[in-house]
């Protein structure tokens, strides 16, 4: 009976070891891919409070700072950036007529793998891309 028992501990660990690296390739793509819409969720945030911060403070001279400041940090009290590597130059403010479109555009990277190899040449597929969002919103006079 102790040597049934010792067998089936040894099938285990090679049922282990044959399952984890599937399981493992399954759960890294869904860790990367919860990461990303969150952070366009984040990304589309501030947008949005950025844009309702500049229709709303028309006319003020620090408007376009504390946009930056809001579309960077998330607050005006803030100094710790909302996502890694987000800076005001990823954001774009344009006026037509009564109309503020705001657009970000972030370089989203990976964590787990930045390229994936190619098995049929010598490149390899960067991984990297731009989040790119846009808000558009009535002027209030």
């Amino acid at each position: 009976m102790h040597k049934l028992k010792q067998k089936q501990q040894g099938l285990a660990a090679i049922e282990m070891t044959l399952v984890l690296p599937v399981l493992l390739l399954l759960l890294f793509p869904v860790v990367e891919f919860s990461r990303l819409l969150y952070q366009y969720n984040a990304l589309t945030k501030v947008v949005r409070n950025a844009s309702r911060y500049i229709v709303s403070n028309t006319g003020n001279i620090q408007m376009t700072a504390n946009a930056f400041a809001l579309y960077t940090y998330g607050d005006l009290n803030s100094s710790t950036p909302i996502l890694p590597n987000l800076a005001a130059t990823d954001f774009n403010i344009s006026y037509v007529g009564e109309f503020v479109t705001v657009t970000a555009s972030y370089p989203w990277q990976p964590i787990i793998a930045t390229t994936l190899p190619s098995f049929v040449s010598s490149k390899s597929f960067d991984l990297s891309f731009p989040l790119v969002t846009t808000y558009t919103m009535r002027v209030m006079q």
